[in-house]
């Protein structure tokens, strides 16, 4: 196959591959339908030395900036799994947009094929109205819900002589976020915490006054480390609480991701400006970021150096490892291949539209 001209989905589907052939991996299956864990978030990767003239150049909202800033905006998909006790995410598919709702509906249409049920794990913003009308019970939604959201009731049942009109389509309203809710939880759960009590309330057959057939779940979490609630809203109707708030819990490792191949694998600093570089550029970060924290997990703790007193067996210590033994790597990564002569131009043509001006 020609340079530069491999499917990224190929890739990413061989590196998942390999991982669940070659390590020893545990799926996460949750309630009596055995659903398998995908995480699905955003991310906003500033650029050093972007040009207004780069292709997909989007804006987002970046963590340490404090602000929106242009920037390249990837959402991914994770399937989580345990190595050796370590939840670990396999990211399956990366898309990008000029924003991080574009980069998600994207993501959306191309989600990877499974003959299991599945449970779609993701954070507010994304969990809207839209998104779970177009769920389905095999590839279910599981998302955070925001602090003001207005739910509906079911309707109460009709009565044996109904009277004129038409039948009643949505029951009381609930505001599952506020301090007093107006309806009472159909089940309430208290756990103690290092911290204090923690609650679960859940409601029952609940939906969205303008999506009255997508029933869903609600449950809220009050947790002593939080000063305000979280709510989780699913149509996997058949899990628990439990089971719904350890399934959201499974969601971080999506965020741990983007943080490795940020650090790690120089996701923030390719040197890349079309579009089709920047997309091979990025999502290689990803791969690379993925598969070091997979194998990761299942090495031995490893120090920075010898002023390092808790070694850990993380991605980025791996990556530094690798890095200080990468001539030990070399003859055996090179050994079969062909090298390849790149022949000098005599006489070049400038290309217009660089991203630094020629030095004086």
């Amino acid at each position: 196959m020609e340079r530069g001209k491999v499917p990224l989905d190929l890739l990413f589907d061989r590196a998942v591959s390999w991982c669940l052939s070659n390590l020893p991996v545990e799926p996460v299956a949750l309630g009596e339908k055995q659903r398998e864990v995908l995480a699905i978030d955003s991310s906003t990767i500033a650029r050093w030395r972007a040009r207004p003239g780069m292709d997909l150049l989007g804006k987002g909202f970046h963590h340490r900036a404090g602000k929106a800033i242009k920037a390249n905006i990837i959402a991914a998909v994770t399937t989580v799994v345990f190595i050796s006790g370590v939840r670990v995410g396999l990211v399956s598919r990366v898309r990008f947009g000029d924003s991080c709702e574009a980069a998600v509906a994207e993501l959306f249409k191309d989600l990877p094929k499974s003959k299991n049920h599945c449970l779609l794990v993701v954070d507010a913003g994304i969990a809207t109205r839209q998104q779970f009308a177009a769920a389905s019970d095999k590839d279910a939604l599981l998302g955070r819900l925001r602090i003001n959201s207005k739910l509906r009731c079911a309707p109460p049942p009709r009565p044996s002589q109904p009277g004129p009109g038409r039948p009643r389509k949505h029951g009381e309203i609930l505001h599952p976020g506020w301090d007093s809710p107006e309806i009472p939880p159909d089940e309430d759960i208290t756990a103690m915490h290092l911290k204090g009590e923690l609650r679960l309330r859940r409601w029952q057959q609940l939906h969205f006054e303008d999506v009255a057939d997508t029933v869903l779940d609600v449950v809220r979490i009050d947790h002593p480390d939080y000063e305000k609630p979280l709510l989780l809203a699913t149509i996997a109707r058949e899990l628990t609480t439990e089971q719904i708030w350890l399934g959201y819990k499974h969601r971080f490792p999506v965020e741990t991701n983007f943080y490795v191949a940020q650090d790690s694998a120089g996701m923030e600093m390719p040197r890349a400006w079309t579009e089709n570089a920047i997309k091979r550029r990025i999502s290689l970060a990803m791969l690379a970021g993925f598969v070091l924290k997979a194998i990761a997990a299942m090495s031995e703790p490893l120090s920075i150096g010898p002023w390092d007193r808790r070694p850990q067996p993380t991605a980025g210590r791996l990556a530094n490892y690798l890095d200080i033994h990468i001539h030990n790597f070399l003859a055996l990564a090179l050994s079969g291949v062909k090298p390849r002569n790149y022949k000098k131009i005599p006489t070049p043509q400038k290309s217009k539209g660089l991203p630094l001006p020629d030095t004086a």
